[in-house]
């Protein structure tokens, strides 16, 4: 009863409260629930979420915020959703085969998504991104085998290399003038016998930084002369926003489709997180492929469920109106969380993210430490936000902020900060 009335009490509170007129409303104009209301879809309607065994509100205690794991509160696509709903409907739920139909449109939604044209043979299932991940781990490296990550990044790729009896070795990236980049310099100095991999984060997260493609060119040549596969993380890819394009890594060069590894899937773009499985890979090199995919079998991780192939084909072989819509509102909320510390000088400063619906906030100029400042969110605010420190080294003085939520939500969540930070 309090998480309705909390959420009532937010949605009556208007989508607007905080925000000057302006650049911030005309962007939100966009993002008006005009056709998409008629079409089904009303990114302002704050969804109760209880009873739906919900890892985000979970950790939810009186009336705070979850603004932490990366799922949306919006509606699922009610194509896909309609979908599902449909093949429930057939009555029957027995063992099933991945279709041809389930390749065939991730090649096409690759290549009108993305420009990149996969063949057809390189695509194959996978039981989702980090299981995947996981799993190329144990192909293509021994214990004891050194796997390098790119700090401040992603926590389960650290998390699982360890698990797995593996060594994560960190090569941070550098940040200069508000901008992230590789330290190629510093990854040519940690190459030995034991390293066997590189773990990519394309689009980066927590970060949300589309790498361009001379960066990924001259990563894959620099793996490829020491002998490294790239195991490229590509989820948030669907999710890249102002125009922009995902640059995915084996389309770069002949040298990334020599030494990479495609996960990704539709999970985050189109909020199907709880899809467990809901993935696919690409592997243009063949030795690699019949390696990976022959690991699949062994373990028995090679079959698709029903609602995974039903989502995938409703995902990907629609028109684009609904993502659309929803990456013009994440902009809007963007806009809206830029306003808001420029208007409010708070000591914080969010960096715009190019994909995805998370917003890294620096914090340092608060000189707090770590814990402090998960303090003041948490404790002061009610807000749940990602602890930066989690995500390795270049962590420290950040928190990651999931923005994927009404607007007024959102500006609640805003309005606990600035009081929070005035007491």
């Amino acid at each position: 009863m309090k998480r309705r009335a909390f959420l009532k009490g937010v949605a009556a509170a208007g989508a607007t409260a905080l925000v000057p007129a302006g650049a911030v409303g005309t962007a939100l104009t966009a993002c008006a629930p005009r056709r998409e209301a008629a079409e089904g879809w009303d990114f302002d309607e704050v969804v109760d979420r209880a009873g739906t065994w919900s890892i985000k509100y979970g950790r939810v205690t009186d009336g705070e915020i979850p603004m932490w794991i990366a799922d949306m509160d919006f509606q699922t696509d009610p194509y896909v959703r309609a979908a599902l709903q449909k093949r429930l409907d057939r009555d029957v739920l027995g063992y099933t085969s991945t279709p041809d139909a389930f390749v065939e449109a991730v090649a096409a939604w690759e290549r009108q998504a993305h420009g990149y044209a996969p063949d057809k043979e390189w695509v194959g299932y996978a039981p989702g991104v980090i299981t995947s991940i996981n799993q190329a781990y144990l192909t293509f490296t021994e214990p004891g085998d050194k796997i390098i990550i790119q700090p401040p990044v992603y926590d389960h790729f650290r998390l699982y290399i360890e698990r797995l009896g593996r060594m994560a070795v960190d090569n941070p990236l550098l940040f200069e003038n508000g901008r992230y980049r590789m330290d190629f310099e510093g990854l040519e100095k940690l190459f030995d016998a034991k390293t066997k991999a590189l773990v990519l984060c394309n689009p980066h997260n927590p970060i949300g930084l589309l790498w361009d493609r001379e960066t990924l060119v001259k990563l894959a040549e620099i793996c490829e002369r020491h002998g490294v596969i790239v195991i490229s993380d590509e989820i948030h890819g669907d999710l890249a926003l102002y125009g922009r394009t995902h640059t995915p890594f084996c389309s770069v060069s002949e040298a990334a489709a020599r030494v990479g590894l495609i996960f990704a899937g539709p999970t985050k773009a189109f909020n199907l997180a709880g899809l467990s499985g809901t993935a696919f890979c690409i592997i243009p090199d063949r030795e690699k492929r019949e390696k990976y995919l022959g690991a699949l079998r062994n373990a028995k991780l090679d079959e698709a469920s029903i609602p995974t192939i039903e989502a995938v084909l409703a995902a990907y072989r629609k028109d684009t109106a609904w993502l659309e819509s929803l990456k013009r509102y994440i902009e809007g909320n963007i806009a809206r969380v830029e306003r808001f510390f420029a208007d409010n000088e708070l000591g914080i400063k969010p960096l715009r993210p190019e994909a995805s619906f998370l917003v890294w906030l620096d914090c340092r100029a608060l000189g707090l430490p770590q814990d402090e400042l998960m303090d003041l969110f948490r404790t002061r605010a009610k807000i749940i936000p990602s602890n930066g420190a989690s995500y390795g080294p270049g962590g420290e003085g950040f928190v990651r902020l999931n923005i994927g939520c009404p607007a007024s939500v959102l500006d609640e969540a805003l309005s606990r900060i600035r009081r929070a930070l005035g007491e």
